[in-house]
């Protein structure tokens, strides 16, 4: 249960004075705002203060507190809650997840060490663009599950997922519950059903509304969309994701070196 923040009449905080003029309002209080929250002036699991105590406190308006508080929600620190409030989630800014998807070993330990939160599911026919998109049959039918990916043994998602199995796996959903095994490990103790190759299709967009409302983020907000097509043996697809993002949940390295590539000149 939330406990919320006992509060005594708080200290104004100074404001910016001449040399930080140039500074935006808001990000001065975002600033502000992240010492209070790690200093334990608003200690985690807290509410934070309403937006017009928060303009009372710091001296500026509802506006500037929205601007301040959107970054603090988009970095996971808070996150609102309807009929509640504002709970502070984090005394840090957490940083990024940093994952090396080069090979397929490298995929795999990436979606052995993430778990799936799944929020809801209906089956799916795939049109014209679905299947092209997930390079599968048009007209074939698909479980759909919306799920949000968390790291293991962290509460903060780093993406909003779209899972989409095909209906005899799909019993597989109801294993997507806590400390779960990856997708790619159940096919294989579930159904035999070993992955042989993997797609991955990355591009930059913007987090669409609904995603966004998931991800406790602003519409609109960065985002990195992967798209994973993973196939048997005959080039069937078996199982895709298509993975968005937070921009600063997330970051992907992928690095190559000359030894790989240069020819041996023995041969």
């Amino acid at each position: 249960m939330e406990k919320a923040l006992v509060r005594s009449t708080p200290t104004p905080a100074r404001r910016p004075g001449r040399s930080a003029a140039a500074v935006p309002r808001y990000v001065w209080l975002h600033q502000s705002l992240l010492n209070d929250i790690s200093n334990g002036k608003y200690p985690v699991g807290s509410l934070l203060p309403t937006e017009d105590q928060l303009g009372k406190t710091y001296g500026v308006s509802r506006h500037t507190v929205r601007e301040a508080t959107r970054k603090l929600v988009d970095s996971g620190l808070i996150s609102r809650h309807p009929s509640i409030g504002t709970v502070v989630r984090a005394a840090s800014v957490p940083r990024p997840y940093v994952a090396a998807l080069g090979s397929l070993k490298e995929l795999m330990d990436y979606t052995s060490t993430t778990r799936l939160e799944v929020l809801g599911q209906a089956m799916v026919t795939a049109d014209e663009a679905m299947a092209r998109d997930l390079r599968c049959e048009r007209g074939s039918q698909w479980l759909e599950l919306q799920t949000r990916r968390h790291l293991a043994g962290q509460v903060a998602p780093i993406s909003f997922t779209r899972v989409y199995l095909r209906p005899e796996f799909a019993q597989l959903a109801a294993h997507l519950k806590g400390d779960h095994p990856s997708i790619y490990e159940l096919l294989q103790t579930l159904y035999g059903q070993d992955v042989d190759s993997v797609v991955q299709q990355i591009e930059a967009t913007l987090m669409p509304a609904p995603a966004a409302l998931l991800l406790q983020l602003s519409p609109g907000s960065p985002a990195l969309r992967m798209l994973r097509c993973y196939f048997d043996r005959g080039a069937r697809l078996l199982t895709a994701s298509a993975n968005l993002y937070v921009a600063d949940r997330f970051q992907l390295v992928t690095s190559w070196s000359q030894r790989e590539a240069r020819p041996d000149p023995r041969r």
